[in-house]
């Protein structure tokens, strides 16, 4: 890895507070909460962003999600451990995470996630999704101080404790 980078939160850190405000509204919807991280964390290992797939592991760890789930989430087509709801999940993530590679979403995929999440569960699906994959690409170019993450988790375990 090259040298130090530059601190993006010095320059958009309003921008930066605006998404961790997102972030914390879609904890408010329903969306489970160990999905949500799932997806995030599926997501940032397609993307390739050490930093979030780091924070997303530990914050499963932290929701009590198994060690199976969280290490399978890499090859979920193939696992046993998700419901086909969670896989149509993974399935909508990865689609838009690599929309450069079909630049559509087929109808047969929109409609599975549809039924699978309703109408409300596709769009909070999708903001969440975006969501992640503008800190994977913060992340990633700006090469993210994982020190930082302790922080993050500080304000996590807060944030659980109802403190």
């Amino acid at each position: 890895m090259s040298g130090k980078r530059v601190n993006y939160y010095k320059y958009v850190g309003k921008a930066a507070e605006h998404l961790m405000a997102i972030e914390t509204l879609l904890e408010q919807t329903s969306l489970e909460p160990r999905l949500l991280e799932l997806i995030r964390l599926r997501v940032s290992q397609i993307n390739g962003c050490s930093f979030c797939v780091n924070y997303h592991t530990q914050v499963l760890n932290l929701l009590e999600e198994t060690p199976e789930r969280i290490c399978q989430t890499a090859v979920w087509e193939e696992a046993p451990c998700f419901t086909e709801q969670e896989k149509t999940a993974f399935r909508w993530a990865e689609t838009l995470t690599k929309i450069a590679d079909s630049r559509f979403v087929n109808d047969e995929l929109y409609q599975a996630t549809v039924d699978a999440w309703g109408e409300a569960g596709i769009s909070e699906l999708t903001l969440a999704i975006g969501i992640i994959n503008t800190w994977n690409r913060m992340g990633i170019a700006f090469h993210s101080d994982h020190g930082f993450i302790d922080q993050l988790m500080q304000a996590k375990r807060a944030q659980l404790a109802g403190v």
